[in-house]
């Protein structure tokens, strides 16, 4: 077997990995049997420090992020522990395995490598017949002895965390809405419009529809992305295809990349950064054919709070609605998700920020709202963020669309291509220009 590698760069031991183990042996436990039987993956691995890698393991962030910056091992890294690897603590309750990773590259870092694995070798094994055991395997596969005792993490895991397609970055970032409109492909696109000096990569792209002229002014819709450790997120085809279906519908779409936690910013430079394009846009409303006085705001995934934070904090008087997909509705429940630290005052800051609490501080000032929630959301809180911001919207008797996509993974408009992706976003746009004059 001198063809596998059971090292890994976060810390994972591929010598216990279900996949791997199948691959090798043939019994799969009820981990393996999930991919190669429900989702019909093929059990081929040969570890993840090799090119013969399981589907899943090909698409992980964490393994091209090691070997571009040349490290072996996460704890190598200067940036250790990262976001990225904060952001995999909401796996641990679905997949509890992931719970021995950073405790696995502080032995690396402490022992070495080879020590490591000669120590992990000896841990996966039954402690009655030394014959090997795997990550969620229940029984010896020789002896049958009970495994649930010894484990340090419980003998299961959810399933729901794959209900959500897993492309690779790259994949992800090509993604485009299901959802088409005749005439997108002949809108107009002003690229790369620098809105702010806070960095280089600030940058604005507007969608106009077809034979714009200056002295008609649209109405426009801010597109809010969310969080992710790359930038230029306005380029992504989630937001160059939303923007052209826009721009086909007879307004203006505004993209444009914000900073993001993920990246290493604070909740206060992202909301600047959101508050700097806002004001660009009201001040350049002329020179680009816009009506400053009727904006819009549609925010997706973790830049919900962010969105509905712009059009609720009072700043502005030009926001006339808001739309929301699959986010969440405070900032805590966002930072429990990514794992970010944060000390007395932050927390009272993400508090006082919150779109929850400004919502129910002044409901009679609250813009229209939609809001599309995901019912088979894979993010652990969020579901729960945002149905108590739609409560208390309904408390305050806000008016507010809800649509609920019961079927709907995050991210539905790219990955459900259903009728009820279609029906939500042909209402959003319906809300968009029923709540913006002149169109």
């Amino acid at each position: 077997m001198s063809d596998y590698n059971y090292d890994t760069y976060c810390g994972l031991y591929c010598g216990a990995c279900s996949i791997l183990k199948a691959y090798q042996s043939g019994i799969k436990d009820p981990f393996a049997c999930m991919f190669s039987d429900e989702l019909g993956m093929e059990l081929k691995c040969h570890g993840c420090k090799t090119d013969d890698l399981f589907g899943n393991c090909a698409r992980c962030i964490i393994r091209p992020c090691a070997k571009e910056k040349g490290v072996e091992h996460c704890i190598d890294c200067t940036e250790y522990p990262c976001q990225i690897l904060k952001t995999m603590g909401f796996a641990v309750d679905k997949l509890p395995h992931w719970s021995m990773a950073a405790a696995n590259v502080e032995t690396i870092k402490n022992k070495g490598a080879e020590r490591w694995l000669e120590e992990q070798a000896a841990q996966w094994k039954c402690p009655d017949c030394q014959t090997d055991y795997t990550w969620y395997g229940t029984h010896c596969s020789n002896c049958g002895k009970d495994l649930g005792e010894v484990k340090a993490y419980k003998n299961s895991f959810d399933k729901s965390i794959f209900q959500m397609p897993m492309p690779s970055p790259e994949e992800m970032f090509k993604k485009e809405s299901v959802f088409k409109l005749e005439g997108m492909d002949q809108v107009t696109i002003q690229k790369d419009i620098a809105y702010s000096e806070q960095g280089s990569d600030l940058l604005l792209d507007l969608y106009l529809p077809p034979d714009h002229s200056l002295d008609k002014k649209l109405p426009m819709v801010v597109l809010v992305h969310g969080d992710a450790p790359v930038s230029g997120l306005k380029n992504s085809g989630q937001y160059t295809s939303l923007g052209r279906v826009i721009a086909a519908s007879g307004m203006a779409a505004a993209a444009f990349n914000h900073r993001t936690f993920m990246q290493g910013a604070e909740l206060k430079d992202i909301l600047g950064d959101i508050e700097n394009l806002l004001k660009f846009l009201i001040d350049n409303a002329d020179k680009y054919g816009l009506d400053k006085n009727c904006m819009a705001i549609w925010s997706f995934s973790a830049g919900v709070p962010f969105g509905l934070y712009a059009g609720l904090n009072q700043k502005t008087a030009y926001i006339k609605c808001m739309a929301a997909y699959y986010g969440f509705g405070d900032f805590p429940s966002l930072y429990k998700l990514l794992n970010i630290p944060v000390n007395g005052d932050a927390v009272k800051f993400a508090e006082e920020c919150s779109p929850v609490r400004l919502l129910s501080q002044n409901p009679d000032k609250t813009a229209s709202l939609l809001i599309a929630r995901a019912g088979m959301d894979m993010f652990p809180g969020l579901l729960e963020s945002l149905d108590n911001f739609i409560m208390e919207a309904l408390k305050n008797n806000v008016l507010i669309d809800v649509y609920n996509h019961p079927s709907g993974v995050h991210a539905f408009d790219l990955f459900n291509d259903d009728p009820r992706t279609h029906e939500i976003i042909e209402k959003t746009l319906e809300f968009l220009k029923k709540h913006l004059s002149g169109v």
